[in-house]
């Protein structure tokens, strides 16, 4: 008896590929192409669905890779490092790890394997979550290009933590005792 064709499903932008309303049975499943950049894992599965959803994960590997190192130092002094700052990378707006990494005793934190292509690097986002103690965080969002067989580095810069208060004070044009609130008001240190 031959196998029926169910049907193809091409992964959304979370990695699945969702096959709906199935009766309880076997069913074998197999990648027929792979998304940009990854080799395709040609093995066929077997798998027995009953009682609901069932989830397999799968992985493909990247066929060319790159990393990306983020050096952490003190801001004005690149040879000054900050151990201990954490990060977090992501690809677009996805995380990309189930927990942040942090900085070494140089300062450096490593994301290697990355996916690249030949000739199109690739772009992810490093993140700092948490500084060390003593420093500020940076919280802003670094683009790296990163190309296959390379390493492509990007400083960040913490600031050391100081003793002064910055109250921003928001109140209506017409009625100054009126405070406003709800509003957001970012803060950048800008570099001597």
């Amino acid at each position: 008896m031959a196998d029926i064709l169910i049907g193809t499903k091409t992964t959304d932008e979370n990695g699945i590929a969702a096959f709906e309303n199935l009766p309880d049975g076997t069913y074998k499943y197999v990648q027929k192409a792979a998304s940009a950049g990854y080799t395709i894992d040609s093995q066929e599965y077997t798998i027995t669905v009953s009682g609901g959803t069932v989830t397999e994960i799968r992985t493909n590997t990247p066929a060319e890779t790159g990393t990306l190192t983020a050096h952490k130092h003190v801001s004005g002094d690149p040879s000054t490092p900050v151990p201990g700052a954490t990060f977090e990378l992501l690809k677009g707006s996805k995380p990309m790890l189930a927990e942040s990494a942090a900085t070494d005793a140089e300062g450096n934190v490593s994301f290697p394997n990355l996916m690249s292509i030949t000739g199109t690097p690739q772009d992810y986002t490093i993140r700092e979550v948490t500084a060390p103690a003593g420093y500020l965080p940076n919280g802003n969002p670094y683009v790296v290009s990163v190309a296959a067989n390379n390493t492509a580095t990007q400083d960040v810069a913490n600031v050391a933590q100081g003793a002064n208060t910055l109250n921003v004070s928001l109140k209506d044009t017409n009625y100054q005792l009126l405070g406003l609130p709800g509003s957001d008001f970012g803060l950048y240190y800008v570099e001597p």
